[in-house]
């Protein structure tokens, strides 16, 4: 209604001046440098109407043409992008399928327009890996460290994949780059589990096998087995590096929970016997027979080289009144009797652990004692035992 309101008032307007100024032209002169022009005001103003609506052309054009080439490129790119994503897609599908020629091919080709590059170059470098590439498994690598610079699932990727190459120490050095954070994650948790052991860190393998079994990786059984190997391990280490003294000040540093675990505690006397330091072991051993007469113990017992083995057969033949059917317990005194030489009394106990559960260990033992008791006969026939188990 406006716009006819408005044109309505330019025709009245139009036909009132019209009249006068078709009478009265008047006059326009524009002067610039030696050159001259001359026009009537009406000329003038349809001229400035004509340069006005071309001015508004030219704009039009302007607008229309920069908002073509402006679509035109966002579709291609949109269509570069689309066909990126479709290449990464088709990729993942052929990482999948164990194509990883096709898939390094593809994921490489799309990352330049990829939202994650440095996703598609770790997909590549796993996929190189698989080919046995390492080169450009390590290309690629560089490439997306460099776009993600400490990114956590560059850092775990890399480390994935150099210790599917068994390249442990890399694996571990990757791994201590990730934020406090990350290395709480059940994936680095798991990743650790496996490093430690092989780099022989066993101390810090120990120290993560709490959480591990906390976060559901191992149960209550893998923990105590793998704290026995650690310990194990550590203990063996410790003294074969430093001695006896190293492995006893880290037994009394333990916590007093895992001292209880005869496992642990068998391997600590093993570790001291295997440092020569036959006395410190049976120190060790003599208290926590005393109180635990587990299997562990009584085997490792019954490795001990004392110069004077008396006073452990005597403190054995007190825990025989407590635990009479003990087979393993009276083998072992058996074996004490014969370290000095009363051969009488170890046929007797090794006679008496066979009736509880024979073993290789009683026969060879009662074979020794008839060779020495000169019944040849009788050692032969044991040693025929002993080798049949």
């Amino acid at each position: 209604m406006v716009k006819v309101i408005i044109l309505l008032l330019a025709i009245a307007i139009g036909l009132a001046l019209g009249p006068q100024l078709a009478g009265n032209k008047g006059y326009v002169l524009i002067a610039f440098d030696n050159y001259t022009i001359e026009m009537s005001v009406t000329s003038a103003l349809f001229l400035s109407f004509l340069l006005f609506c071309a001015l508004l052309f030219s704009l039009w054009l302007a607008r229309w043409l920069w908002l073509s080439f402006y679509r035109s490129g966002a579709w291609w790119g949109q269509r570069r992008k689309q066909k990126a994503i479709s290449h990464t897609q088709q990729g993942m599908l052929a990482m999948m399928r164990g194509d990883y020629q096709n898939a390094e091919k593809l994921v490489s080709k799309a990352a330049g327009l990829s939202d994650a590059p440095a996703l598609n170059y770790l997909a590549a470098a796993e996929a190189a890996q698989e080919q046995g590439q390492d080169k450009k498994r390590d290309k690629y690598l560089e490439q997306a460290t460099r776009l993600a610079d400490n990114d956590a699932a560059v850092l775990m990727t890399q480390a994935r994949l150099q210790i599917k190459q068994q390249n442990y120490a890399a694996a571990l050095n990757s791994l201590e780059q990730l934020p406090h954070d990350s290395l709480k994650q059940p994936s680095v948790k798991r990743m650790l589990l496996s490093i430690l052991p092989a780099l022989g860190l066993w101390q810090r393998y120990i120290d993560i096998l709490p959480s591990a079994h906390k976060l559901g990786l191992i149960n209550q059984q893998q923990l105590q087995s793998e704290l026995s190997h650690g310990y194990q391990q550590l203990f063996l280490e410790l003294a074969n590096s430093q001695g006896s003294e190293a492995v006893a000040a880290h037994w009394n540093a333990m916590p007093r929970k895992q001292k209880k675990q005869m496992s642990i505690a068998a391997a600590a006397c093993k570790a001291l016997i295997t440092a020569g330091d036959n006395n410190a072991a049976y120190q060790l051993l003599g208290d926590l027979i005393n109180r635990h007469t587990d299997s562990e113990l009584l085997s490792v017992a019954n490795q001990l080289q004392l110069s004077d083995p008396h006073p452990l057969l005597q403190q054995l033949l007190k825990l025989r009144h407590k635990h009479p059917e003990n087979a393993e317990l009276l083998c072992l005194i058996a074996r004490l009797y014969a370290q000095q030489e009363q051969w009488s009394e170890a046929k007797d106990f090794y006679q008496q652990s066979m009736q509880l559960a024979p073993s290789q260990a009683c026969y060879q033992g009662l074979a020794e004692v008839h060779r020495q008791l000169n019944e040849p006969e009788q050692a032969v026939h044991y040693y025929r035992q002993a080798l049949a188990i």
